[in-house]
């Protein structure tokens, strides 16, 4: 079911004209996106790989190594501060703290030779004027919370012991132990099957709401998106070129590209024929093109798009998108007549 937006509130993170570069590359990695989330509000940033999502978030988390990634504009303001130019020793009183993170494979970010309480639990005193057992006590609460079957045996267990599920919901435990003001999941049913999947995405939406915390959610399942977004914004190649409330990103797509990705979702029932696709491949960072960097791949391109990236125009309320002949039906319908 589709969400409705909560009311407007300020941001709990707020980034501005966000630009990244890796060493020796040519052009952006990530190309002067926007976009911010609020209390109890989840924005869904959607793309095909390598379109820059999990690059933002790292970049975000402060993540990124500063002699290979830097970046070339912007701000990211959370609580009065930009995570962009804050030093490292800031960062990590912030990371794990008022922002957490649930990363793609549990069994990489998870520490093979801890075990899982012990894992919790030094979030928990990093960040916390508590004890140990304190910590350990806190450590059994969350595995409670994600609904870990008997908690209290599984807390000396290493992440090996645990299922693929199980590890996911461990690193929930450990993103939400400190009560974060905002919590970013980067793919986080990755490599789980179908039923698993469902459970982590319907746990982390309770534990939000629970909560009230703003969640930025990475994927590129339109199933997840239409199930837990409030907002939407849609990653091509570094640029943000959709961004709306869920409803009008499902129901009116206005980017050929969004068009494209709603096309190629398979539906209930009969098959009248085969899944639409996007022909072509995103553009690597040394061959991206001058203007619009969808152009080769687009069905609708003119002149115009091989000349510079269109600017996000205004189609409805907070519903933008980044191209020349928006809204679409309106302007083919008139050459066509």
């Amino acid at each position: 079911m589709l969400n409705s937006a909560p009311a407007a509130t300020a941001p709990v993170l707020d980034v501005r004209n966000l630009a990244l570069r890796f060493k020796d590359t040519p052009a952006n990695i990530v190309d002067g996106i926007s976009f911010s989330v609020r209390e109890g509000e989840t924005l869904c940033i959607v793309g095909e790989s390598g379109c820059g999502k999990s690059v933002t978030a790292l970049a975000l988390m402060g993540l990124l190594p500063r002699s290979v990634a830097r970046v070339t504009s912007g701000t990211a303001m959370f609580g009065g501060s930009d995570l962009l130019t804050l030093p490292q020793r800031a960062m990590a009183d912030i990371r794990g703290n008022t922002i957490s993170m649930i990363f793609q494979e549990p069994m990489t970010s998870l520490n093979p030779s801890y075990r899982i309480g012990e894992q919790i639990g030094e979030v928990v005193l990093r960040h916390k004027r508590v004890t140990r057992a304190q910590a350990r006590q806190r450590a059994l609460e969350m595995l409670d919370r994600v609904r870990i079957p008997a908690a209290a045996s599984r807390l000396d267990d290493y992440p090996h012991e645990l299922s693929g599920g199980m590890r996911q919901r461990v690193m929930i435990a450990m993103a939400l132990a400190n009560d974060p003001a905002l919590l970013i999941a980067d793919e986080p049913t990755t490599a789980l099957d179908v039923t698993i999947q469902a459970q982590i995405v319907d746990l982390i939406e309770e534990l939000q709401k629970e909560t009230g915390t703003a969640l930025i959610m990475i994927t590129h399942d339109l199933g997840v998106v239409a199930e837990i977004a409030d907002r939407v914004s849609v990653m091509y190649a570094g640029h943000i070129v959709e961004e709306g409330p869920v409803e009008a990103i499902f129901d009116d797509p206005q980017h050929p590209y969004t068009i494209g990705l709603m096309s190629s979702v398979p539906s209930i029932g009969p098959r009248s024929g085969r899944l639409a696709t996007i022909g072509g491949l995103v553009p690597t960072i040394d061959r991206m093109p001058s203007g619009c960097r969808f152009s080769p791949r687009c069905p609708f391109v003119q002149a115009d798009c091989l000349k510079a990236h269109a600017p996000l125009s205004t189609f409805g309320p907070e519903h933008r998108a980044a191209c020349y002949f928006a809204p679409l039906e309106t302007v083919f319908a008139e050459a066509a007549s």
